[in-house]
């Protein structure tokens, strides 16, 4: 299934991109700051470490997810979780920049085009992805134990 190919190409590339988020957020909290969060009031210094650094978690937390995916687009709980990641992504950067106004729409374009473009992707595409899914992974489990016993 070339489609297939295509998606899990699109995980990876997003979660390699993610990894820039990362590393800012641990490496270089002020530039996360300037570059992202650039009409806080206290530009450069409204995201803190704390933040950054859990900012940095959320986003390897997600890359992690796109890269299990990736590998694994049948399995439902997984496709339905990255699902959800970018979900949650599309509405942290639209309440950043339509209600808290820490985000300009320059700072905000590229995050927010990568979430509606995955988001639409993996929503449109849930039945056809997971069509092929195997048994629950407790089935799985519990199968792989009977054969074991006998």
């Amino acid at each position: 299934m070339p489609s297939v190919v295509a998606l899990r190409r699109w995980l990876v590339v997003v979660a390699l991109l993610r990894l820039l988020s990362v590393y800012l957020g641990y490496m270089n909290v002020k530039r996360l700051s300037t570059n992202l969060f650039d009409t806080a009031a206290d530009v450069g210094t409204a995201v803190t470490p704390l933040t950054g650094r859990t900012f940095a978690m959320w986003t390897a937390t997600s890359s992690m997810l796109c890269l299990v995916c990736a590998k694994n687009p049948q399995n439902k709980a997984i496709y339905g979780a990255t699902l959800m990641s970018f979900v949650l992504a599309l509405l942290f950067f639209i309440g950043e920049l339509f209600v808290f106004k820490t985000l300009t729409w320059k700072s905000a374009l590229q995050p927010m085009t990568v979430a509606v473009i995955s988001t639409l992707w993996l929503g449109a595409g849930y039945n056809y992805y997971t069509a092929y899914s195997t048994a629950e992974p407790s089935e799985e489990i519990s199968s792989e134990l009977l054969r074991k016993d006998n």
